[in-house]
């Protein structure tokens, strides 16, 4: 059977066993597809097992580099070898990688084998593509194109909550390894019922195409990855990584144009409906994210919808996508035609992205939430599969394989520079209506650079982190150590929280207030200054404390002794019967006090003698002065300390939680006010993606018509 034969002869029909290839080739893009969207459930856990936090963008970074490479250059292999042997080699890879994955024991091997997974996967993607288009005739095409359309969308919905199943009632390993016996099937449909669909004769591979590929696409994508997270978007780095990437485009575009055979004939762009559905596939990408990627932020946050719920109450989209894209399939497989279709659906999604931009708001009913998510699905799905039969249509059949990869390709940048501008966008709603309720937040200060994060947004689940927060604070409050620690690693924190923690909390805070007004208490200066100046010491403490303690307080004593003493002796009656009251008053004092009044010539050396005397005693009589204050100071500062355990964690919790309400205003009118500005940037994404749609030619569905001077039609063997 000769691959022109069969694109171009629909009323030969479709044969049996072009049918069961296509149920083979349905899996594996299934599991690519699923694959996209099942890991992200399942890496909190991963992380938590392999301690890879400061890793953890990677898992998926590398499956998104790999896969957008490997696209254009199995694209180009199926136009050189047998389509078959590429396609089986790319599932075998996939589940190399994916069972690779699965046996990983440390970070670093998991980003390896998500690597290797993603050529499979992106192998996977441009071959299934370029083979149905092979296999089946035009009038078919649009039938099949409309099933992979919806493939897209149930595997956006089901790849979470499959991922989380798995993890929590079996274990993350299984997320690699659920790809297995799916994988088993569709080799086993590939190998026993595909046609080898090998070319007439074979072209020399492109190596240094391939290589300058690899230089401008990966630092394209590092740096639309990595601007506004891990790097600010005018830091060397980025900058550097668009430098080069520049650099590697033009010399990529130059080694195309003059190789006999290149990985990519740029000539393609010269059939008019593949560049104009191309550059509408490349808006149409971020349009199709930005309509999926962050509804659950708003479902489980505005709405409290829970993680697994939120599955389920997407699950409307993924319904309308997949009645759009196979409706739409089957209509174009009658009409014979794609743009009315593709006009059709870009507008009713246009409409429905501008009427969510105006209608949404944090007070929408859930249900009336889910009735646009259907209607926005049904818009989703016929551009999902239309503008790739649309990008097909014209293109030679020898340079079919390398033209379908790149409209994958060229969708695929489009997606990632579409999602860095809608997360850009995220994160400074976010932060501008933070910044209502906190103005004192350092990314509120002038200079600060706002942060994006393609992962989700710090804090979405409040409750649950207010309530870890809140047991981590009172637990460090109470004196222990691993809370602090905890506390004092946690980059959320802020610092001036952490400066009002101490290690060993309240109780290391009474015992080193207690060790301090003891030695105020003995006599030392410094202490004393140092609680005097303190304003967290109550000025209750403050006021029983004296310079210099009781030592200080017994010099004071004595000298007030002696001049009362002088005054009785001298014959002062109010003075003597002040002493003679005083219960504390020396026996020898009283006993001079008690006798008749000596001679006035005597007086000052009987206050010598005294003087010495209670000199003499003075240490003792510290000593017993301490020994009754000491432990009346302890005991008070325990019951201010039993106080302080009970008042101080009630009133940080109640603090917490009026922080935590303020919080959950913001973040439901930022989530709210970022996905309005989501839409309506999706809704301008769509709307450029229309007026090339528009210019599309209203063909019929012919599917390699005009072959180019590089090649004649190819055989099927």
């Amino acid at each position: 059977m000769s691959e022109a034969a069969s694109t171009q002869a629909p009323s030969q029909g479709v044969s049996r066993e072009n049918r069961l290839t296509f149920i083979g080739i349905l899996l594996g893009m299934f599991l690519a597809a699923l694959d996209q969207t099942i890991v992200s459930t399942a890496l909190p856990k991963i992380i938590a097992d392999l301690n890879g936090t400061e890793l953890y963008a990677w898992v998926t970074t590398s499956y998104l580099l790999t896969s957008t490479v490997a696209a254009p250059i199995f694209g180009r292999l199926t136009e050189l070898y047998s389509r078959k042997a590429i396609l089986l080699i790319a599932v075998l890879i996939f589940l190399g990688g994916s069972a690779l994955c699965g046996l990983s024991q440390n970070m670093p091997e998991l980003i390896v084998f998500r690597g290797l997974q993603g050529i499979g996967g992106g192998a996977l993607f441009a071959l299934a593509l370029t083979t149905i288009a092979l296999l089946f005739p035009p009038r078919e095409r649009g039938r099949v194109g409309g099933l992979f359309g919806a493939i897209f969308g149930f595997s956006s919905a089901v790849g979470p909550w499959l991922g989380g199943l798995l993890t929590d009632h079996l274990s993350w390993h299984w997320v690699f390894y659920i790809n297995m016996p799916v994988g088993a099937v569709a080799l086993w449909f590939i190998v026993r019922f595909m046609p080898r669909l090998r070319p007439e004769h074979r072209e020399s591979f492109d190596f240094l195409g391939a290589g300058l590929l690899v230089v401008w696409t990966v630092p394209l994508m590092l740096a639309f990855s990595w601007g506004g997270s891990t790097y600010a978007w005018g830091s060397p780095r980025i900058l550097g990584l668009f430098a080069l990437s520049a650099v590697g485009l033009v010399l990529w575009v130059w080694s195309q144009t003059r190789a006999n055979h290149p990985l990519f004939d740029l000539t393609v762009f010269r059939v008019r409906s593949f560049t104009l559905a191309s550059v509408a596939g490349f808006f149409y990408g971020p349009a199709f994210l930005g309509a999926v990627a962050f509804l659950p932020l708003y479902l489980q946050v505005v709405k409290g919808v829970s993680a697994s719920a939120s599955g389920v109450t997407v699950l409307p989209l993924t319904l309308g996508v997949i009645l759009g894209a196979v409706g739409s399939g089957v209509l174009s497989s009658r009409i014979g035609r794609f743009k009315p279709i593709l006009v059709v659906g870009t507008l009713w999604l246009l409409a429905v992205f501008l009427v969510l931009h105006f209608v949404i708001s944090v007070e929408t009913p859930l249900w009336l939430a889910v009735l646009f998510f259907l209607l926005l699905g049904l818009g989703l799905g016929p551009s999902q599969s239309q503008l790739q039969i649309a990008a097909q249509n014209n293109v030679p059949l020898q340079r079919l394989g390398s033209a379908t990869a790149a409209i994958q390709f060229i969708r695929q940048i489009g997606s990632t520079i579409g999602i860095a501008v809608l997360g850009t966008v995220l994160a400074n709603t976010l932060n501008a209506e933070t910044c209502k309720v906190f103005p004192d937040n350092a990314s509120c200060k002038p200079g600060a650079t706002v942060r994006r994060s393609q992962e989700g947004v710090q804090g979405t689940n409040l409750d649950a982190s207010f309530a870890q927060l809140e047991a981590r604070l009172v637990a460090a409050l109470k004196g222990d150590h691993q809370a602090y620690m905890a506390l004092m690693s946690d980059p959320n924190l802020p610092a001036e929280q952490k400066q009002n923690l101490v290690d060993g909390g309240i109780p290391a805070q009474f015992d080193a207030l207690e060790a301090k007004v003891i030695a105020a208490v003995k006599g030392d200066v410094t202490a004393y200054r140092q609680l005097v100046s303190d304003p967290k010491v109550p000025e209750q403490l403050k006021s029983r404390l004296v310079e210099g303690g009781i030592p200080a307080q017994v010099e004071t004593q004595n000298r007030q002794l002696l001049v009362a003493l002088e005054k009785a002796l001298r014959g002062d009656e109010q003075a003597r019967a002040a002493l003679l009251a005083n219960p504390q008053l020396p026996a020898q004092v009283k006993d001079l006090l008690s006798g008749p009044r000596p001679p006035t010539q005597a007086v000052a050396g009987i206050l010598e003698g005294v003087r010495r005397g209670l000199e003499a005693a003075k240490p003792q009589l510290i000593a017993q002065v301490e020994a009754q204050a000491i432990p009346q100071i302890q005991e008070g500062l325990r019951q201010a300390e039993a106080r302080a355990l009970e008042e101080v964690p009630a009133s940080l919790v109640k603090s917490l939680e009026a922080t935590k309400e303020k919080l959950k205003t913001a973040l439901n009118n930022g989530i709210t006010q970022a996905e309005k500005n989501i839409f309506l940037y999706a809704a301008g994404f769509v709307l450029i993606s229309f007026l090339f749609i528009a210019l599309l030619p209203n063909e019929e569905l012919r599917g390699g018509g005009g072959f180019g001077a590089r090649g004649a039609p190819a055989t099927a063997h």
